[in-house]
């Protein structure tokens, strides 16, 4: 294979896995801003926090069954050896923070800062969409990682007990949730030949 050929088929499979990514990883990524949102709306308690929680739950029903729609058809999964690599790269990194997801909250758990938990975790999420945007070029994952380093970083130099938990919960849910959707949008109406 010639390396133009090589450099074509690897232009191909990072666009394919372009749009898997940002339809595939856009639906987990609701999933787990439902997580964050709701999660930050029951510290709140009372009549706000159930509020907040039927909202998320609206709002992330509402994005999947958008999502589904307009992205049907658009990333099937990409085959071919230069696709293959990716997939593995993609599977590797995403074990990585999941596995750090869990050590995190370990970790500053056994610091004696109970309260870190949730921003611990929100900032492995992080570096995942840096590298994804990395490596099969979405852009728009580059302001959600740094957001989702830097933010809880911030808050936790500021906040600390419900009030910390609350606002990490629903800030990650909404940047995961509208991350998600403006995936959803890239892909609205987009013809795979």
């Amino acid at each position: 294979m010639s390396a133009v050929t090589s450099a074509r088929a690897e232009q191909r499979a990072v666009a394919a896995w372009s749009r898997r990514v940002r339809r595939v990883g856009g639906l987990i990524q609701l999933a787990f801003a439902a997580f964050w949102l709701v999660r930050g709306a029951m510290v709140l308690g009372g009549g706000i926090g159930l509020a907040l929680t039927v909202a998320a739950a609206v709002l992330t029903v509402a994005a999947a069954v958008y999502g589904v729609r307009v992205t049907a058809g658009v990333a099937a999964r990409p085959t071919g050896r230069e696709a293959g690599r990716i997939e593995r790269a993609v599977t590797v990194a995403t074990v990585v923070q999941l596995a750090a997801s869990f050590a995190a909250p370990a970790a500053v758990i056994a610091a004696g800062q109970p309260d870190w938990v949730l921003p611990s975790i929100a900032v492995t999420i992080g570096p995942l969409l840096l590298w994804l945007d990395h490596r099969v070029d979405i852009p728009r994952y580059r302001p959600a990682g740094w957001a989702l380093i830097a933010g809880p970083v911030v808050l936790v130099a500021v906040l600390t007990g419900a009030a910390l938990t609350a606002t990490t919960g629903i800030a990650a849910g909404v940047v995961l949730m509208a991350t998600a959707v403006a995936g959803f949008h890239d892909l609205a109406g987009v013809t795979v030949r």
